[in-house]
């Protein structure tokens, strides 16, 4: 009998040690005045297109990518072009395929990310999540990339090369990473 509850017991442990053993992480690389890079697990993220009604030309959306940080608020990186539906679909569908190729994500935005000049009373629904309000941060999206070398630019796609183009080192921070 002790033996078997000592085996449920190293069964339990083994169990805790595998299952947390995946680790969400979220790091700021690089931030100054006008740029910032972030090193990101893939399961911290939530695209969106958002139609935007309020402008003069109808028919109008904008794309954003946010992200969970490790307070548990979070930071939009937006697409500051106007997209039609398609488009706006194009962009979502590229974004997660970086996503989805791998676990460590890396993306770059023009702004300080320490600027909160938004509302934060927004909120976001992140997948297997829940909601999750707005830190008030947002960024101009520029490029993502994984730790598989897959990059794609916000203006330039998969195409862009070297992908991201300067300031960003992304491109180089991803080639040093193991695959």
């Amino acid at each position: 009998m002790a033996r078997s509850k000592a085996s449920r017991w190293m069964g339990v442990l083994f169990f805790c040690l595998c299952g947390c053993a995946t680790s969400s992480s979220y790091r700021v690389l690089f931030n100054d005045d006008s740029a910032a890079e972030l090193s990101v697990s893939s399961d911290r993220f939530s695209l969106e297109c958002e139609y935007l009604s309020d402008v003069d030309e109808k028919g109008f959306y904008v794309f954003y990518v946010h992200v969970l940080d490790q307070e548990n608020t979070a930071t939009t990186f937006f697409q500051t072009n106007k997209l039609d539906k398609d488009g706006c679909g194009s962009q979502t569908k590229a974004v997660e395929r970086v996503i989805r190729g791998g676990k460590h994500i890396y993306i770059a935005g023009l702004g300080d990310i320490k600027d909160t000049d938004v509302n934060k009373n927004l909120e976001y629904v992140f997948p297997g999540k829940g909601r999750i309000r707005s830190n008030g941060r947002s960024l101009s999206f520029v490029a993502i990339s994984n730790e598989n070398g897959l990059c794609y630019d916000a203006y330039g796609g998969f195409e862009e090369q070297p992908c991201p183009s300067e300031p960003f080192p992304i491109w180089n921070k991803v080639q040093a990473y193991p695959r």
